[in-house]
C-alpha cells in the first residue's frame, strides 16, 4: 500500500459552513480507489491527485446514499474517471425486503418505487457500471475487502425504514446511514476501518481488530464514545474524523476524546497515511496532493 488520503477541505472557500463531505483516495502503488466523494470539489482533488500520479481511471465505493458521500461523483464520472462504482443496489433485493416488511397493503411495485425515492442518488447511477457489493467477491485486493454490512442486518434495516410504522432510525442512525459499506484497508503493518455514516451495532463485532479508526458519521459523539469505551485499553489506536464543519452533520465539535489519538480533518489539511505518517507518529499533510 503506497498511501491513504484523507481529503480535507480546510482550504476551500467557506469550509467553516458549507458541508463537504467524505473522500478518501487509497493508492495501492498498482490501483486507485476512492472511498465516497462527497462535493465536486473533494473531486476535483481526486482527479488533479489521478493526473499527478498516473492514474486514468479510479474504482468507487460508496458507502451509502447520502449526498454528502455522492455529490462528487458526477463531476468524477463527467472526466471519465471511474471504471466501476460498488455499492448497494436494493432493488435486487425487492422480495427478500417486502417479505421483512410483512405488511399485506405494500406490493412489490411499491417497495421498488419507494427504494428508488428513498435511495435516489444510487438510482441517478442506473446505466453506469454498477456492482452491488453482496454479488461480487468482498476481496478487492490483497490489502482491501469489504467487511460490512452484514447482509442480514441490510435487509432488516432498511425492511424498517420502508415499512414506516417503527420510525425512521435503527440503533441511533438512519436506516440510509446505518448500513454504510464498511471497507479493512491494510497500510504499512496496521489495518484501517472504514465506516462511512454506519451505526455502532454494524461496527460493534469488529472495531476491535483494527488498530486506525474512522469513526462513523463525521465524528458523531454517540458513536464515537462508545467505540472509545470498547477499545479503552487498547491505547494505541488512532482515530481518523473526516469532518469540515464541526456541527453540521455528525458533530465532532462535540467529541471529547480523552486519551485518544484523534486526527480530524476540520483541523488541518488532508491525512495522509503512509510510511512517513507512521514512522514520525504524527501526519504528514499538505496543501498539494502527491506532496
Amino acid at each position: 500500500m503506497k498511501e491513504i488520503i484523507i481529503l480535507s477541505a480546510k482550504h476551500y472557500e467557506d469550509s467553516e459552513t458549507t458541508n463537504y463531505g467524505d473522500c478518501i483516495i487509497i493508492n495501492t502503488g498498482i490501483e486507485l480507489f476512492v472511498y465516497d466523494c462527497g462535493s465536486p470539489r473533494h473531486a476535483e482533488e481526486v482527479i488533479q491527485y489521478m493526473k499527478q500520479n498516473g492514474y486514468d481511471k479510479a474504482t468507487l465505493i460508496l458507502s451509502h446514499n447520502d449526498s454528502d458521500h455522492f455529490d462528487g461523483i458526477p463531476t468524477l464520472m463527467a472526466d471519465n474517471r471511474i471504471s466501476s462504482i460498488r455499492t448497494t443496489l436494493l432493488l435486487k433485493y425487492v422480495d427478500e425486503i417486502l417479505e421483512r416488511i410483512d405488511d399485506k397493503r405494500r406490493n412489490r411495485n411499491s417497495v421498488k418505487e419507494e427504494i428508488l425515492e428513498t435511495y435516489n442518488n444510487i438510482a441517478t447511477l442506473s446505466g453506469c457500471n454498477l456492482e452491488d457489493i453482496f454479488e461480487c467477491d468482498s476481496i478487492l485486493t490483497d490489502e482491501i475487502s469489504i467487511v460490512g454490512p452484514d447482509f442480514d442486518y441490510m435487509l432488516d434495516t432498511v425492511a424498517k425504514r420502508l415499512d414506516g410504522r417503527e420510525g425512521n432510525t435503527v440503533d441511533g442512525e438512519t436506516a440510509i446511514n446505518a448500513t454504510s459499506i464498511q471497507l479493512s484497508v491494510k497500510i504499512c503493518s496496521h489495518t484501517l476501518l472504514l465506516c462511512g455514516d454506519c451505526s455502532y451495532s454494524a461496527i460493534e463485532d469488529k472495531v476491535r481488530n483494527y488498530d486506525i479508526v474512522q469513526l462513523p458519521h463525521h465524528g458523531k459523539a454517540k458513536q464515537a464514545d462508545k467505540i472509545f469505551e470498547k477499545k479503552s485499553d487498547q491505547i494505541n489506536t488512532i482515530y481518523i474524523v473526516s469532518d469540515n464543519t464541526g456541527s453540521s452533520n455528525g458533530g465532532s465539535d462535540d467529541l471529547t476524546p480523552v486519551g485518544h489519538r484523534v486526527y480530524n480533518t476540520k483541523n488541518r489539511e488532508n491525512i495522509m497515511l503512509n510510511n512517513l505518517f507512521f514512522t514520525t507518529e504524527s501526519p504528514h499533510t499538505g496543501r498539494s496532493l502527491g506532496i
